[in-house]
């Protein structure tokens, strides 16, 4: 095992002996804590049965992955200001704590379920060559006939429904955005899920479905015992939980995992195509000041309690 396993191995023995004793910085923090050990360990387990992971040889795209995963998420935080389906508990009051806290989170959004769907390719599909689940490949020609309009419209009312209609339409966020941005790929020169479903090829949207429901189960295993926590209100499935999260609501991760690897791509693709560097840098400020606007909000809107990182007893 290399070395980052090791350290993934040891760091969440050490963070979940602290939740329970009580130990900071692990206690507050122990959710992203498991996460990053989670990763270390199963990106370290990958490039052992498959030769090759995102942090083992892999790791040139992963200064681009983690700001991007935190904006991707942070999309559907958007979409949360209108729909309250979850909040946020006991965050710290301290913003220079806060901030920071909340990007180290959703900075794990992208990396766990690429790497996931890595690892169950392989256990699902066994070993071969060529890319792996989490990545994409060129379109190597055009499609053998126009994509039909009727995807993306499908998309677009489904992504539209719950803004406008939150309390019915609030499960069409999982699934809106697949049919109206996966035909982007083809425009961007890459193969769409879609086209690979037409070609028999579902190896990757199995494994990604698969890498959603494991993530899934994981993120609310883990969110259930942290002192930090996010809570759902949910209209109509709310009472019947398995950890926090409503039984029903567990179908949205498949289709959340697609959603995470068609926004990636797309995002990523756009970025390595800007020239010159200074339209590349720009697209870096667009981002950075989108989260920043985004984690204000969160604060204003989505945050239940605040508590001080340093007396975690007493609520402010």
């Amino acid at each position: 095992m290399r070395l980052y396993g090791w350290i993934g191995f040891l760091l969440l023995l050490v963070s979940e002996y602290c939740l329970f004793r009580k130990i900071e910085p692990f206690h507050s923090w122990f959710y992203c804590f498991a996460w990053w050990s989670y990763i270390l360990l199963a990106d370290n387990l990958l490039l052992r049965l498959r030769g090759r992971s995102l942090l083992g040889n892999r790791g040139a795209g992963l200064w681009r992955m983690l700001p991007l995963s935190v904006l991707i998420w942070l999309i559907f935080e958007a979409y949360n200001l209108v729909l309250h389906n979850w909040a946020y508990d006991g965050v710290p009051v301290e913003p220079w704590l806060r901030w920071p806290g909340y990007a180290a989170a959703f900075a794990t959004v992208i990396p766990g379920i690429f790497i996931t769907a890595d690892l169950l390719e392989h256990f699902l599909f066994g070993s071969r060559g060529g890319p792996f689940a989490s990545e994409v490949e060129e379109a190597v020609a055009p499609p053998a006939r126009p994509p039909s309009l009727a995807f993306p419209l499908l998309g677009l009312c489904l992504s539209s429904a719950p803004l406008l209609w939150p309390r019915y339409f609030f499960p069409a966020v999982w699934l809106g955005p697949i049919f109206l941005l996966d035909p982007l790929l083809e425009r961007m020169g890459l193969q769409s899920l879609a086209r690979q479903n037409a070609a028999g090829n579902r190896r990757r949207i199995f494994s990604l479905l698969a890498a959603g429901m494991v993530c899934g189960l994981l993120w609310e295993f883990w969110n259930f015992w942290a002192p930090s926590r996010w809570v759902y209100d949910v209209p109509f499935v709310g009472h019947w939980k398995v950890f926090e999260m409503p039984v029903l609501g567990f179908f949205g991760f498949p289709p959340f995992a697609l959603e995470c690897w068609i926004l990636y791509h797309l995002l990523a693709q756009a970025c390595r195509r800007l020239r010159p560097a200074t339209a590349r840098a720009a697209f870096w400020l667009v981002v950075a000041l989108l989260c920043v606007l985004m984690f204000r909000a969160i604060d204003d809107h989505t945050v239940l309690r605040f508590i001080s990182a340093f007396h975690r007893s007493a609520p402010v």
